[in-house]
């Protein structure tokens, strides 16, 4: 290896750790907001609904409490190619009329069981698509409920930087 390519990559690994900090320490949700949404107004509601179903509150937050539906419309919006996001939108429009027709009234206006009774319906419908879609949304609400702060730091105690060092202790 020449001498000057072992430098340049040298350098660019201490640029690139001296960076690494202030960038992952400079993310808070001014930074992670949604600029070009694929979901409308209705939608995000409905995904909020839905969101906390899966994980309500208790003695502990439920998932619209840490945002959940943010995080999910982010990943939708960020990651997934557009027919996925095509077939996660239609599959929210049809929870909403699947709320309507078994309820006959929109999801935002039925209580818990019902939404429950929906969620089951969601499950273990026959339609491919409408499967797809609940398996999605289950994925990513698990995923982000388990790797929220809240989670991490007061129920697996998770530390960013494990270990410290007591410089001053008596040997």
């Amino acid at each position: 290896m020449e001498r000057r390519q072992a430098l340049k990559n040298v350098l660019f690994s201490a640029a690139g750790l001296v960076t690494l900090p202030a960038w992952g320490n400079s993310w808070n949700i001014n930074s992670l907001q949604i600029s070009d949404s694929v979901f409308n107004a209705n939608q995000v509601q409905i995904l909020e609904i839905l969101v906390d179903a899966l994980i309500p509150s208790s003695s502990t937050p439920g998932a619209k409490d840490l945002e959940i539906s943010a995080f999910i419309n982010k990943m939708i919006t960020d990651c997934y190619e557009i027919p996925v996001q095509e077939n996660f939108k239609n599959g929210l429009e049809s929870a909403e009329k699947l709320a309507n027709t078994t309820f006959t009234k929109n999801l935002s206006a039925c209580d818990k069981i019902q939404r429950n009774e929906l969620l089951i319906k969601l499950s273990t419908s026959s339609d491919m698509q409408l499967n797809e879609f609940f398996t999605l949304l289950k994925q990513l609400t698990v995923l982000a409920y388990t790797t929220s702060e809240y989670v991490l730091t007061k129920h697996y105690n998770y530390v960013m930087a494990p270990g410290h060092y007591y410089g001053c202790v008596n040997v």
